[in-house]
Order: structure tokens, then C-alpha cells, then sequence
């Protein structure tokens, strides 16, 4: 019997935990498209519909991926093979905090 209760209590315990991470990241994932809703210059000049979409990023990236690609974009390009421009966007320009939540939601974008 206290076997049980002591199970019971656990499995609600964990299910709550569960539902306040969720909450979290879904919080996150909300702060990261306003990141990338208000990003200067803007994120969507180049990523849209008809070039460079992100709207399956999260199934094929990666969080190393999206902080590269924000920091030290002329990397990236090289490591890719590719030439072009990119903007890069130092700490001066989004903050690790908003970076982390830039990440979440690139990464939760999925078709």
C-alpha cells in the first residue's frame, strides 16, 4: 500500500514537472520568435518563404548550428562551402539569453 501511494505520488510529481517544462519551453520558443521577429537587420530580409527558409530548421539542425551561423557566420559559410554575405550578431546585437531562446525556436520549427 505504501509502495503504491509512494508510486502515485511520483508519477504526479513527475507529470507536473513535465507540464512546467513545457510551459518553459513554449515561454522560450515565444521569446525566440519575437527575436527573430525584431532582429536588426532583419532576420526575415533573407530568411522568407521563397529564399533560405527556416520553417522545418528543427528537423534537420542543431543548436551548435543556429549559434555558428549568429556568431561566426564567415565560419560557417567556409565549413558549408558556400560564399555570400551574412550578418553577424555579437552579444552587442542579441544577447546570449536571447540567443538561447533564438535557438528554441528555430529548433521547434518543424512542417
Amino acid at each position: 500500500m505504501i509502495r503504491r501511494l509512494f508510486a502515485i505520488t511520483a508519477a504526479v510529481v513527475l507529470v507536473g514537472f513535465a507540464s512546467a517544462a513545457v510551459a518553459a519551453d513554449e515561454a522560450l520558443i515565444a521569446k525566440g520568435k519575437a527575436v527573430f521577429d525584431n532582429a536588426k537587420p532583419p532576420c526575415k530580409t533573407c530568411h522568407n518563404e521563397k529564399k533560405a527558409p527556416l520553417d522545418n530548421f528543427g528537423a534537420t539542425g542543431n543548436a551548435e548550428t543556429v549559434k555558428g551561423w549568429m556568431r561566426t557566420p564567415k565560419d560557417m559559410l567556409a565549413k558549408a562551402g558556400k560564399k555570400g554575405m551574412k550578418p553577424t550578431f555579437g552579444p552587442d546585437k542579441i544577447s546570449d539569453a536571447d540567443l538561447e531562446a533564438l535557438t528554441a525556436y528555430l529548433l521547434s520549427r518543424k512542417k
